[in-house]
Order: structure tokens, then sequence, then C-alpha cells
């Protein structure tokens, strides 16, 4: 997988269990060890912060993408290699897909399911055929793949989200993607 940017979708959440902020931690070292740029929300804080954290820490590229109004609960990352500061949220998610050669999609609330599922349906209509990867970590997307299935099986669509994208379940897989 020939990639130089890497566009990331998580949470900005720091009520998780920690093994969701060490796999973003393990995220970041590990791009950064690759010289992948991170393309991510903008944020210090959940799994935004930790990769973003872990990247820059160990000498990588991070850009964040961050609507201003989003300052008091995500608050704006300043200390990584560029922050852009956007309008509202469209406007962040048109820039986070124009800077990405792919997207990662990792455990999330509803702001990544909204992400997810666009940048899903631009690949099912064409718009773009940029690598879709969902780290299934602890089988957190399962229902999210199930769905699609029955969208399949049910004809409401072609394809279901195995014929799309590329699903990882762990570091080991995530890593062997990029070898």
């Amino acid at each position: 997988m020939d990639i130089k940017s890497l566009t990331i979708y998580c949470s900005s959440s720091d009520l998780l269990d920690h093994k969701y902020y060490k796999l973003a931690k393990e995220i970041g070292i590990f791009l950064s060890n690759k010289k992948i740029t991170i393309i991510y929300g903008g944020g210090k804080v959940g799994m935004m912060g930790e990769i973003s954290k872990s990247a820059i820490n160990t000498g990588g590229k991070v850009i964040g993408v961050i609507p201003k109004f989003l300052n008091s609960k995500e608050i704006i990352n300043y200390n990584i290699s560029k922050t852009i500061i956007v309008n509202d949220m469209s406007e962040r998610k048109k820039k986070m897909f124009q800077l990405g050669d792919a997207f990662l999609i990792l455990p999330g609330g509803s702001g990544t399911i909204e992400e997810a599922v666009e940048i899903i349906s631009w690949k099912l209509l064409n718009i773009h055929k940029k690598q879709i990867i969902i780290f299934n970590y602890y089988s957190f997307w399962n229902s999210l793949i199930k769905m699609y299935d029955k969208f399949k099986k049910k004809d409401f669509a072609e394809k279901n989200l195995q014929n799309i994208c590329v699903n990882v379940k762990n570091l080991k897989e995530f890593k062997k993607l990029f070898s």
C-alpha cells in the first residue's frame, strides 16, 4: 500500500478503556516511523490526542483540521506540524478527504460514524477510489459491517463493506498492510 498521508477518523473521548488509547499511541508511532503523514480531526483529547502526540514525539508529521467552535470540546492542538482551522464540519470533512491518500476508521462515536459512512458512500458512488481501512478492534465495528451485509442481502446495495474496504482486527494485521 503506497500511502503518503492517512486520514484517521476516531474518538475524541477521554472516558474510554485504556486499551483504545494504547492502540492510538501505537498507531501514531508506527505511522511516524513509516513517514506517513497523519491527517486527523485536530483535537488534543481522546484517541485523536494520543495519535497526534505519539506521532509528533517520534518525529512524525501531523496535520489537524478542526472547526473553531470545537475548541471547547476537542481542544485545538497547536503542538502538531500544521493546524488548519475551518468554519464548520462540512469544510473539515472536505479538507480531510482532500489531504488523505487513504482512510483509517478507528473506534469512535457518532462523529466517527458520520465520517465513516460518508467516505464509504462516496466510494460506493465512485466519487473516490482511495483505500478505506476499518480497524475492527475488539469487534467494535461488527454492527456496522453486519448492517452493510444486510443492505446487500436485501438488495439495498450491490456491495458490502468487505467488497470495498480492508478490515483489520489488530495491530499486526494493520502493520502488514504497509509492508
